[in-house]
């Protein structure tokens, strides 16, 4: 059964792709690229750009968001790709130093996301993101667990906050008009 709904979901996930780069405005490729450099949030790909382009525009919670993230010595990028204990988004728990920033990864499974919806979980993960970042102390895989078991323990060896939960939330609605 899981496996016909990747398949339904998927051309979703494709059709909005193609339209989020029609009607908002990123222009070619090229132009999305660079002005996705100007951002410490980054992507290679087209969904994934898609969503935060749509996001930017409709949300002014997101853009806020995309600031206080860039007050921070973090790089995020946003890879499609699986993430474990079933869920279809996540921060894993890594954090590495290059150069002078810290880097972190979201994943994002486009397949459990169909159009809108996946601007609520990028949204969702960068908040989390955000979180980490905010404490200049975490610098290592370690330090980001505890941070983690500090501010948003689940007790089923998952993290929560209620922050990133109510920021996708909002931006889900700002940007897709969902209620």
């Amino acid at each position: 059964m899981r496996l016909s709904l990747t398949v339904l979901r998927r051309p979703a996930a494709i059709w909005f792709a193609s339209c989020a780069l029609t009607l908002w405005g990123t222009g070619s490729p090229s132009e999305a690229s660079a002005d996705e450099t100007s951002s410490w949030v980054r992507s290679e790909s087209p969904i994934v750009r898609s969503a935060i382009a749509l996001a930017r525009e409709r949300s002014a919670t997101f853009r806020r968001l995309l600031e206080s993230i860039e007050t921070t010595d973090g790089l995020i990028y946003i890879i499609e790709g699986e993430c474990p204990r079933g869920v279809g988004a996540c921060l894993p728990m890594s954090m590495e130093i290059a150069g002078p920033r810290r880097l972190l990864r979201i994943l994002v499974n486009p397949r459990w996301y169909p159009g809108c919806e996946m601007v609520e979980a990028i949204a969702h993960e960068l908040q989390h993101a955000r979180e980490s970042l905010a404490d200049r102390k975490v610098r290592t895989t370690t330090g980001l667990f505890r941070l983690f078991e500090r501010i948003g323990p689940t007790g089923s060896g998952t993290f929560e906050t209620r922050a990133a939960l109510h920021m996708g939330m909002i931006v889900e609605r700002e940007a897709c008009g969902k209620t």
